[in-house]
């Protein structure tokens, strides 16, 4: 009987008869295009932030690429034995929080290299203070015979 219900008809129905394939290589290729579009905008991103921060003077140098440092009242890790001197806009100097004159800084200096010339001085320098001032410091602390210097700066 070929015009009869078959019951084997039902069979292939409990057996998963219907067997559907998906194909993913469209979905890959749609993947693929995404990886790229993102690829392209944040580079340009990037590169657009670079010059905006160059244009504001945050960037030191054009062609190295330097971030100039977020430093100031950051937070750096101090040890114990480190002497922490900090330079304001306004060129006053601090010794781990006492203010001292400039004038007062050499003789600050050599005190802290008599009684120890390995002492580590970590520079904090805020990012409106001169260039010229810090590198004075920087000079005078050789002068007085401190040689390990650290600049410090915030994690921005």
């Amino acid at each position: 009987m070929q015009g009869a219900p078959s019951s084997d008809v039902g069979e292939d129905d409990d057996e998963g008869g219907i067997f559907a394939e998906i194909n993913i290589t469209p979905l890959t290729d749609v993947f693929m295009v995404l990886l790229i579009i993102m690829m392209v905008v944040s580079s340009s991103i990037v590169e657009s932030e670079k010059d905006a921060a160059y244009e504001k003077g945050l960037l030191a140098e054009r062609a190295l690429q330097v971030m100039t440092p977020e430093a100031g009242a950051g937070d750096s890790e101090l040890v114990v034995e480190d002497v922490a001197l900090s330079v304001l806009p306004d060129r006053s100097v601090f010794i781990d929080d006492d203010p001292v004159a400039i004038e007062a800084l050499d003789e600050r200096l050599r005190a802290i290299a008599e009684k120890d010339p390995r002492t580590r001085i970590v520079l904090r320098g805020d990012k409106g203070a001169s260039y010229e001032v810090i590198m004075d410091i920087i000079a005078r602390l050789n002068a007085a015979g401190l040689r390990n210097i650290a600049l410090a700066s915030r994690q921005g």
